[in-house]
């Protein structure tokens, strides 16, 4: 009779490696661009000044007027004050001056 052949430390040695691949493909696919995402995020938000024109997630624009603590008071027509979280702001617009025309 042939003896029977058992699983060696080869195949969870393997198995294992496979493990580290994938978390490691997991990490830099998915999980550090995220941690980007979210630091640029952060700094964006602290860099926030008054008169700075910005976009909220619902895609209302305006001009920030004021702050209080993590609430942002932005004037999305004239006269109107609408407050929201500072997360609730996506991204400050820049105006880039128009070039002269000759």
């Amino acid at each position: 009779m042939a003896a029977a052949v058992t699983p060696g430390g080869s195949d969870m040695t393997l198995t294992i490696l496979y493990m580290l691949l994938i978390v490691g493909v997991f990490y830099f696919l998915w999980w550090r661009p995220q941690q980007t995402q979210r630091k640029k995020a952060r700094e964006m938000m602290e860099a926030l000044a008054i008169g700075d024109r910005v976009m909220t997630a619902g895609g209302m624009i305006g001009m920030v007027r004021g702050f209080d603590g993590e609430i942002i008071e932005v004037e999305i027509a004239t006269g109107v004050i609408a407050r929201f979280t500072k997360r609730a702001v996506i991204e400050r617009i820049v105006d880039e001056a128009p070039a002269p025309e000759e």
